[in-house]
């Protein structure tokens, strides 16, 4: 006897867009976020008026019609302070420093 398998696409496409598959893709960005926040830089002067803005500046967006064709579950780690840029790629004499990659893959210390 051969096994034999016939996928239901609907019933799948049903899934990966299901309330619980958003709920967790939400609880891992939520985790990328905390590790991302905690090993952000943050000026040494106490007198730069925007001190700390990057490292307050993540944030997690969710919906169910992401991915590639728009038929899952996604979330998405974002920081949308004016630095971010520079910070996470660098710039002319400032190395970059990856903080939202690095936090993605686990590699922070």
């Amino acid at each position: 006897m051969t096994a034999r398998y016939d996928p239901d696409h609907i019933g799948v496409g049903r899934m990966l867009r299901a309330p619980f598959m958003e709920k967790a893709m939400v609880s891992v960005a939520e985790r990328i976020r905390a590790r991302a926040e905690a090993a952000a830089p943050v000026s040494h002067d106490a007198k730069d008026p925007h001190r700390g803005r990057y490292k307050a500046s993540f944030h997690v967006r969710s919906h169910t019609h992401g991915g590639a064709t728009n038929d899952r579950a996604e979330a998405i780690v974002f920081n949308d302070s004016p630095e971010a840029y520079w910070v996470e790629f660098g710039h002319r004499g400032r190395e970059p420093i990856h903080i939202l990659r690095l936090a993605a893959f686990r590699r922070l210390r």
